[in-house]
């Protein structure tokens, strides 16, 4: 059963993996310190999360919506299924759905003025930033690897934003998943850059600045910069991870270790695909190691 445009435009495959990792943030921060309330905390977060990517999504086909005809043009917008007006309609609903469940947060559980939830805060405020000057000016987007590295750092940010619902969000632990999650997205953002090269007028991307092939060499090594990064927990005991529980990450780590195959065939969807699964497992293989510390 197909979606409703509106649905399909706001990418609800990518919003159900960020509303998930709100919750692997808030857990992974403090597992000891679980509750109730830190869950509905934790809910009212992803919420936020959700309909800030639902408007971030939009504004972003909205931009793109030219390049999609070429690149994508079985997209909401390039097919006619809904008309630009409406789209941005979605955005403004998004956004401000998005607002007062930041607002509704910060009343329930912060009433004191002098003790808000400043990093709760501070984190979509920033996000709210990065989104548009990455589609304005200075307009990121168009910067190659730049605008790569933006859209990876809200990932990230992601999951350290789940985690201020339990005011642990400089965790040792927390801040190493969302470095995982930071670069496996960013190998995924150069490899979506390789496939779309041919219809991509007008931007600076990284396969454009230096080839294909290069470009597919550092995705890669990004990728396993990540694997490193998802290892170190581990070897530090961060969390009192113990180290023979890097065994839960092995689907991870065969995953990105393999993929030099895939990218070096010219395979760039299939490597995309990959990576998603990577950062998927990774996620997963995270929660179940601080469950089993």
């Amino acid at each position: 059963m197909a979606l409703p445009a509106w649905m399909e435009l706001m990418r609800l495959k990518n919003i159900a993996l960020a509303v998930i990792t709100v919750f692997i943030g808030a857990w992974i921060a403090s597992p000891e310190d679980w509750s109730a309330i830190s869950i509905f905390q934790a809910s009212l977060l992803a919420g936020a999360v959700a309909s800030f990517m639902g408007a971030g999504n939009t504004i972003n086909d909205i931009k793109d919506s030219a390049n999609d005809r070429v690149n994508h043009p079985e997209r909401v917008l390039p097919s006619g299924r809904m008309s630009i007006a409406a789209a941005k309609r979605v955005v403004v609903i998004s956004a401000i759905s998005s607002l007062i469940m930041i607002i509704t947060y910060s009343i329930l559980f912060y009433s004191d003025k002098s003790a808000l939830p400043w990093a709760t805060i501070s984190i979509w405020v920033i996000a709210g930033i990065l989104t548009y000057t990455y589609e304005t000016g200075p307009s990121y987007k168009e910067q190659g690897l730049l605008g790569n590295f933006v859209i990876s750092l809200m990932v990230g940010l992601v999951i350290i934003f789940g985690a201020t619902a339990t005011d642990n969000h400089l965790n040792p632990l927390v801040l190493c998943v969302a470095g995982t999650a930071l670069l496996i997205n960013l190998a995924r953002e150069i490899l979506k850059d390789c496939e779309d090269m041919s219809g991509d007028a007008g931007r600076d991307s990284l396969p454009m600045r230096i080839g294909l092939e290069n470009a597919r060499m550092v995705g890669y090594v990004i990728s396993l910069a990540g694997l490193m990064v998802a290892s170190l927990p581990y070897y530090l005991e961060l969390g009192n991870l113990r180290i023979g529980l890097l065994i839960l990450q092995i689907p991870t780590l065969l995953n990105l270790i393999t993929l030099n195959g895939v990218i070096h065939g010219g395979d760039d969807l299939r490597a995309q695909k990959r990576l998603r699964v990577a950062m998927a497992t990774g996620l997963l293989g995270f929660v179940l190691s601080v469950v089993l510390a």
